[in-house]
């Protein structure tokens, strides 16, 4: 009986670390559109609103275009927005959403041209907020 218990809760842990993280919480995954304008980024979101539970942000650049995320493609508060990365070649930027405290958040976009590789200059950085409701 003592095995059949062990093997029970070995089971529960297995299938407990089976669940998919990256989907959990009502947000699931926001998008927002990041351009370049006459060398300026532009986020059509200047206030995006996301729901204060767990979910991912993810920015995202023209798939067409020359302009990619640098490795600090985004800044923002990492208590409560981290990990962030890169992905999809540069023309997306993740960052997992943590949820835990509501509020009003700046953060940074940065933006390269890939176009220049040797002098990849960012352009200027935007500065938008967002509202964790």
């Amino acid at each position: 009986m003592k095995h059949f218990a062990y093997a029970v809760v070995a089971v529960s842990l297995a299938l407990c670390g089976c669940v998919d993280k990256t989907s959990t919480g009502a947000a699931g995954v926001k998008n927002i559109a990041v351009k370049v304008e006459r060398g300026r980024t532009v986020v059509l979101e200047e206030r995006a609103v996301v729901k204060a539970d767990i979910g991912t942000i993810m920015w995202n650049l023209p798939p067409d275009g020359s302009h990619v995320f640098p490795r600090d493609g985004i800044l923002i508060d990492p208590g409560n927005f981290s990990p962030c990365a890169a992905t999809k070649e540069g023309k997306s930027f993740t960052c997992v959403k943590r949820g835990h405290r509501l509020g009003h958040y700046k953060y940074i976009v940065n933006v390269n041209d890939a176009s220049k590789p040797l002098a990849p200059l960012p352009l200027p950085p935007l500065d938008p907020w967002i509202n964790n409701q």
